[in-house]
């Protein structure tokens, strides 16, 4: 069992959006390919695999106006990054909830707002 957490750090209920699901390991050539899909899943193994930023990065760059959720071991405080590169939601396990509370990511995703690079860019 999964728990996804939205753009806002809150737990929800799981997304009813029809994800097209990649991993992180796939070719980029091949990212046009869910361009058209509704939601694209991004799976990844550990906190430590940063690919999966690169990845949703590219997706928004190529035009990708769809949901992408990052689904792996991500941490609160990789939260922010995540959101400023298009990531729209995350899922991640029962037990990495139970570790990091819910405040840990509504405080996490409030970082995103008001930073030095928003403040400079208008």
């Amino acid at each position: 069992m999964t728990i996804s957490i939205d753009r806002t750090g809150h737990f929800t209920d799981e997304l009813n959006i029809a994800f097209t699901d990649i991993h992180v390991s796939i070719d980029p050539d091949l990212l046009g390919d869910v361009l058209e899909s509704a939601g694209v899943r991004i799976s990844f193994d550990g906190f430590s695999d940063g690919r999966f930023l690169t990845i949703a990065r590219q997706l928004r760059l190529r035009g990708y106006k769809g949901h992408i959720c990052a689904a792996g071991e991500i941490v609160p405080d990789q939260f922010p990054m995540a959101l400023k590169v298009g990531v729209d939601s995350v899922e991640i396990s029962e037990a990495l909830a139970r570790r990091c509370a819910q405040e840990q990511w509504v405080v996490m995703g409030q970082r995103i707002q008001g930073n030095y690079q928003s403040r400079l860019t208008g």
